[in-house]
């Protein structure tokens, strides 16, 4: 018995060696690894014609991406037409396939500032600390799908580790974009994916037709290996405010945020970082659309925006993302507006 308590003790120890100081906590953080860091760091015009795409990187492997920023001289008025896309591993598909600006929580191109555990941007800072993970290499491209050709000053800088311990790693990063313009019998789906990994969070934008401060209510529903189980009784529940403030203050907060209150325009995050949502086969995430509990909204739905990240083994693919042109049309909740 004592012997086999001896060994589990040492491999218990050496497990623990093994994990990369990153994804410890900050008790942890003095733990030393085989890892070592490198950076990219560039500052100077980039120009890319409609249809065209830009190369911001190419890391060799294996390792992990721990830090990423972005900013042009448009000082935070981002080009809406500009597409961040992420391959891993020589994929031909792109794992994060979203807005650039909305990638970091400016939907739409709006910035605001905010801080949180995941992300943040701070005046025209734009950064991102989710770690990414990869064996071959991480590709970080920027499309240009707009209206017209992009050519701004641009500064950015990528942190990553290159070590071997990442070489068994399977878990990749992913990210996509939905909008339902308006909602349909009042759920938005914000993530449907097949796999194994789990769910972190993202970013919830809502363009309403109710013409009150706070635009209505929605359970946040997930369906985890073809078992649904309602997650919150609200969305300001789900989104960390709970109950009804007379003025629904923004606030932003290490795991969820209310970052916008303007004009029938509500903005906000949630990070499943501590209690991220695991999946073996399946994962649906959705959200009702409600002006009133239990009422889902129908000849007044609002118009949804989500951004979705998630992890999962393997560089799988996301959902087509419409055209710059699709995701900037005109909001339909903006058409009819009705009081509370």
């Amino acid at each position: 018995m004592w012997a086999r308590l001896v060994v589990f003790g040492i491999c218990l120890s050496l497990a623990l060696e093994s994990i990369p100081a990153s994804a410890q906590s900050i008790s942890e953080i003095y733990r030393v690894t085989d890892a070592v860091t490198r950076t990219r760091s560039e500052f100077h015009q980039v120009s890319i014609s409609r249809g065209q795409e830009y190369t911001l990187a190419d890391l060799p492997g294996p390792g992990k991406i721990t830090y990423f920023y972005i900013t042009d001289d448009t000082v935070g008025r981002w080009y809406e037409g500009l597409v961040l896309k992420i391959f891993w591993d020589d994929a031909t598909n792109a794992s994060v396939n979203v807005p650039l600006a909305d990638f970091f929580g400016a939907l739409g191109s709006k910035t605001v500032e905010y801080q949180s555990a995941a992300m943040q941007i701070n005046h025209a800072c734009f950064m991102s600390y989710l770690p990414m993970p990869f064996s071959a290499n991480a590709r970080i491209v920027l499309a240009n799908d707009g209206s017209r050709d992009y050519s701004q000053k641009i500064a950015y800088g990528i942190d990553w580790e290159k070590g071997l311990a990442y070489a068994q790693e399977k878990s990749r990063l992913h990210a996509e974009w939905r909008r339902s313009n308006p909602v349909e019998k009042g759920l938005h789906t914000i993530l449907d994916v097949q796999g194994r990994g789990q769910y972190v969070g993202g970013f919830l934008q809502v363009t309403s037709r109710n013409s009150g401060i706070w635009f209505g209510e929605g359970d946040t529903v997930f369906t985890v290996d073809g078992e649904a189980m309602t997650h919150s009784p609200g969305t300001e529940d789900e989104y960390g405010s709970c109950w009804k403030d007379p003025h629904w203050r923004t606030f932003s907060h290490l795991y969820s945020g209310h970052i916008l209150n303007e004009k029938g325009v509500n903005r906000m995050y949630r990070w499943y970082l501590t209690n991220p949502v695991r999946f073996q086969h399946s994962l649906k995430v959705q959200i009702q659309n409600q002006h009133d509990n239990g009422t889902p909204t129908t000849t007044d739905a609002d118009d949804y925006t989500t951004i979705a990240f998630w992890y999962q083994e393997g560089a799988g693919q996301t959902v087509s993302l419409p055209s710059s042109a699709v995701r900037t049309a005109p909001s339909f909740s903006t058409q009819s507006k009705k009081t509370e």
